[in-house]
């Protein structure tokens, strides 16, 4: 059966909502919207900020025997580097730091800071300098992006096929971007496109999951993409091709687990 859970948010109970979500977005760097604040995508690191009906109720955890500190929410950073980076980040845009960064020999050694959010919630950053920490560059692909002629009909197809809301600050004059559900991210680019002629033929771009491959062919060719070839269903993986009207392909795929 294809992965069912995709993500999870924690949930914090704030004093006061306007005052928090404006921390976590303008100090904390979070993607903040009435649903979720998350920082790197939900699969990152994501929270739900809830009202609390009693200003006076709000319980940050208690700290465990030997500890100066309660931790509510703990995030785990690949690199020194990277945490640094982060630290640095926050320490510049006057977060709330409750621990500075401290190097404990045990398991890895492991390098942490904690910062405070404005009702006493302790969130702890940390990691060990892995064996990436000589690259400066990380395996992870942030970004793919697609040459498209028409903008705002590329927006409204993708959005629809991905169930993607359209929001104005994610537009940057010739360029959308849709931010996905596993951190990274999809850049529509129409920037000097007016007079490129569509290829014929080209690679597949990147690949989609689904875990209903009929439903998806359906779904694809309603909005308006064409099917290449058709569904292709091997006893492991069933997948399909999709093109707009752009010529960018992608294939969406169906893994059959425990085949």
């Amino acid at each position: 059966m294809p992965k069912q859970i995709s993500s999870s948010l924690t949930v914090l109970s704030v004093s006061n909502l306007a005052r928090s979500r404006a921390y976590y977005r303008d100090v904390l760097g979070f993607d903040v919207t009435d649903w979720w604040a998350q920082r790197d995508g939900l699969s990152g690191l994501a929270l739900k900020l809830h009202q609390s009906p009693d200003s006076a109720r709000i319980y940050p955890n208690l700290p465990e025997p030997g500890s100066e500190l309660g931790i509510d929410v703990s995030a785990y950073v690949d690199t020194w580097a990277a945490l640094d980076s982060l630290y640095e980040e926050f320490r510049s845009k006057g977060a709330i730091i409750a621990m500075e960064p401290t190097v404990y020999a045990d398991g890895g050694p492991w390098k942490e800071f904690v910062v405070a959010d404005p009702d006493g919630y302790h969130l702890a950053f940390g990691g060990v300098d892995g064996s990436r920490a000589h690259c400066s560059i990380d395996p992870h692909i942030q970004s793919v992006f697609l040459w498209v002629r028409d903008l705002n009909h590329a927006v409204d197809r993708y959005a629809k096929l991905l169930g993607l809301e359209v929001r104005e600050q994610d537009r940057y004059d010739h360029l959308h971007l849709f931010h996905l559900d596993n951190g990274s991210e999809m850049m529509l680019d129409s920037n000097g496109m007016e007079d490129v002629p569509v290829p014929d033929k080209g690679p597949v771009l990147f690949k989609l999951s689904t875990y209903d491959i009929d439903q998806a062919a359906k779904e694809a060719q309603e909005i308006g993409f064409d099917i290449v070839y058709g569904i292709q269903r091997l006893r492991q993986v069933s997948f399909f091709n999709i093109r707009d009207e752009d010529g960018n392909i992608i294939m969406i795929c169906q893994d059959h687990t425990g085949v």
